[in-house]
């Protein structure tokens, strides 16, 4: 599957987040895209494996541990396994979101 239009592969909501897996290996990778709105926020939580997060549209803050980051497009930020983040958008904003299950 190619993608060439973000928004008319993941229509961007207006109040909350929405996903869109691209890829989904068993025991493996998952890649998701992720449509989140300006203002919207995913509460810190965590993942028992290491994930990231690569910002392709849009402005975020990312919570990072206790430390939150500014991104602007192209940025990419790696979750330790277990550690706490969280995401907020700055920008209505499309996010390529990695996670490295074994």
């Amino acid at each position: 599957m190619t993608i060439t239009n973000l928004q008319e592969a993941l229509p961007m909501p207006e109040s909350q987040r929405a996903n869109l897996p691209l890829i989904d290996v068993e025991h493996g990778t998952k890649v998701v895209l992720v449509a989140l709105p300006k203002g919207v926020k995913i509460a810190p939580h965590k993942a028992p494996y290491v994930a990231s997060a690569q910002l392709l549209t849009g402005s975020i803050e990312v919570l990072k541990g206790e430390t939150w980051i500014p991104m602007v497009p192209g940025d990419r930020v790696v979750f330790d396994k277990d550690q706490p983040h969280a995401l907020t958008g700055i920008e209505s904003s499309y996010v390529l979101v990695t996670h490295m299950r074994d």
